[in-house]
């Protein structure tokens, strides 16, 4: 496990150290002055983070914040020192562009840059109205200075991976990843490379690459954004103690297991066989290999000692891990099933493990949503989604869904099973990853598509990619009152043949939230595992999530990044996405309840936006979302800005 913030230089020499000599980062010949030249890039982006956060969460004060004649930002402590920001300005949507070095000046001595968050935490600290103590204070610097470490890993190794893609292509390509992604036959599944290519961490979160508990030969041996491959280990569950959830239409989970994994499958059968068990009265359970050897022997040893779990070192097969740490992919194949796996390890600032109810409702969503895509052909031309097939848990007697959360996996469809010929889902996330010229991926795809990657390009682009996900994921929510978590990892944009923006294509809905009343208006309903989750009765909650997710961690975050790598102003792309609401809600008002029209209308478009206040969760270890509020980017009071 990695280091203590005290010294965190020292932590960050003895990291990378370990990391020059892994195989990956020699195969691909990552120098020292390599990792060096990752200081100032991975700095900015922790401190873009932090100080969002601090600011958004009104933890800090912006009026506290002065700019001199050159348009430099400077905060005054407690202490009476300051804190120079070369670049520092807020945006829409409680947005803080941060560029440049940040330089601490005490009277009488040297000018100190600020290398590390935790520094930065520390002397901000006084000044927060809810200053953390000292261990909560040295927890978080952990935390945050893991989470930056990790990323001088990440990009050091990403800008060799884009080189090497790049001189992979064809010349006709001309430098766009997009286009020989979609049209080479080298590269066999081009949503796996992207999704692991443009794994970048949470866009609001200060710990957006924290992987406490692993060392650092672990974090590039299972991490996405390291191109990382590793044998998932096969379990038995004994079937008395197994729950199976099926997707209605599937086959029996041993048939299905043994036509996707059959070598695996045979494996299984002749060594519980050798062990005198009868393979028939157990299923198959693959795991993480951190699972399987840190936690499993150790969670599960009474179940082990009974012979109702058995562990193996048979592979069932090798990973390529997505955007999600813990969902992947086996041998990057495009016909093989995505597999979510637990890992009890605390990956950004959560415990990954897969919930029971995961498990359960994750193929009776998928049911509920294929049966409104099917009755809406209208949305279903714009909106597609992932299914969860089969969920499987350990059933102890009595029920415990804490511990049965260790040892569980949920098996989706391939997102390739969603495309038509010549299509391509590109993970919404690696649109804001950077390319050889330092540019965003999205750039490229502005150009393939509009023909030029200039200011009205964008806008023309974004024009099209509002109109397909807010009459989708909007649509979804006023007719049926479905709240997709429909961020940028959960969401993929389907490029068709041509090269233009098709439809969104969805994946995850282990924290879908539905409003019960409006789904019932249709004489639709859904098993529930948890009375408490999926259906709400109260609509604002329900509403959190689809501002949340969809229109700020991804629409709104699409804005910032053209808004910064475009020179377009910020108004002009809010003002869009604000008219393609307006077209919404104009469009299904007849389809609406009225008194919920109104009301979510205004909501939308004018009331305050909820914010997840990711540092108050951490400074009061809440395993709650706790929300605030912020200004709405759409109305017309930010119009008037």
């Amino acid at each position: 496990m990695h280091g203590n913030s005290t010294q965190p230089d020292i932590s960050l020499l003895e990291r990378w150290s370990e990391a020059l000599a892994t195989a990956q980062f020699q195969a691909s010949h990552i120098s020292l002055d390599a990792l060096i030249n990752t200081l100032a890039p991975a700095a900015e982006r922790s401190f873009q983070r932090l100080i969002q956060a601090l600011f958004r969460e009104s933890l800090l004060d912006p009026n506290t914040l002065t700019y001199d004649e050159h348009g430099h930002c400077s905060l005054t402590l407690p202490c009476r020192a300051q804190l120079r920001f070369e670049h520092l300005r807020p945006g829409r949507m409680a947005s803080w562009d941060l560029r440049g070095e940040v330089v601490l000046l005490r009277e009488g001595q040297t000018d100190q840059k600020i290398q590390f968050p935790s520094q930065l935490l520390t002397l901000l600290n006084a000044s927060l109205t809810s200053p953390a103590d000292l261990e909560v204070l040295n927890r978080l610097n952990v935390e945050i200075d893991d989470s930056f470490i990790n990323d001088t890993l990440c990009l050091a190794f990403h800008e060799q991976w884009t080189l090497k893609l790049h001189a992979s292509m064809d010349p006709v390509h001309q430098g766009n990843l997009l286009s020989h992604l979609k049209n080479s036959s080298g590269a066999t599944n081009p949503t796996s490379v992207l999704e692991q290519w443009g794994t970048l961490g949470h866009p609001w979160h200060p710990n957006y690459k924290t992987k406490l508990g692993l060392n650092t030969e672990q974090v590039i041996n299972y991490s996405p954004e390291f191109e990382a491959r590793f044998p998932v280990l096969l379990c038995a569950l004994h079937r008395q103690f197994a729950h199976v959830e099926t997707l209605a239409g599937t086959a029996d989970y041993w048939q299905w297991w043994s036509k996707h994994f059959p070598q695996a499958a045979q494996q299984l059968t002749a060594t519980l066989h050798a062990q005198g068990l009868e393979a028939g009265d157990y299923l198959p359970l693959p795991s993480h290999p951190w699972q399987a050897r840190q936690e499993l022997p150790q969670l599960f040893a009474d179940a082990i000692g009974d012979k109702l779990l058995v562990l193996t070192d048979i592979v069932a097969f090798t990973a390529h891990p997505t955007m999600s740490f813990r969902t992947v992919l086996p041998e990057g194949r495009c016909d093989a099933p995505m597999v979510k796996l637990p890992v009890s390890l605390r990956l950004t600032s959560v415990q990954r493990t897969v919930s029971p109810r995961s498990a359960r409702m994750g193929p009776r969503i998928s049911h509920l949503l294929l049966t409104i895509l099917e009755r809406e052909p209208a949305i279903g031309k714009i909106l597609s989604i992932v299914p969860e097939r089969i969920g499987v848990h350990f059933k102890p007697i009595p029920a415990n869904d804490e511990h049965s959360r260790h040892l569980a996996v949920l098996y989706r469809d391939n997102p390739h099973s969603q495309l038509k010929p010549g299509e391509m889902a590109v993970p919404v996330g690696s649109l804001f990853a950077i390319d050889q010229h330092g540019q965003p991926l999205l750039r490229q795809w502005v150009r393939l598509s509009q023909g030029q990657d200039d200011a009205a390009a964008m806008l023309a682009f974004f024009h099209d990619y509002a109109a397909i996900s807010v009459q989708a994921l909007l649509g979804m929510y006023l007719r049926y009152g479905v709240a997709f978590e429909a961020h940028q990892q959960n969401s993929f944009m389907v490029m068709a043949a041509d090269g233009q923006l098709s439809r969104l294509l969805l994946r995850d809905f282990g924290d879908i939230r539905i409003d019960r009343k409006t789904l019932h208006a249709h004489g639709l309903d859904i098993e529930l595992h948890d009375p408490k989750m999926t259906l709400y009765d109260d609509a604002g909650f329900v509403r959190d999530k689809l501002l949340h997710t969809v229109f700020m961690c991804h629409l709104g975050e699409l804005i910032l990044l053209a808004a910064r790598h475009f020179d377009i102003p910020q108004a002009l792309l809010w003002n869009e996405l604000s008219a393609q609401v307006s077209q919404c809600f104009d469009d299904l008002r007849a389809q609406v309840e009225p008194q919920r029209w109104a009301a979510e209308r205004e909501a939308l478009l004018e009331q305050p936006w909820p914010a997840k206040s990711f540092m108050r969760m951490r400074l009061l270890e809440s395993h709650a979302d706790i929300v605030g509020r912020l200004p709405n980017p759409l109305s017309a009071a930010a119009n008037a800005d």
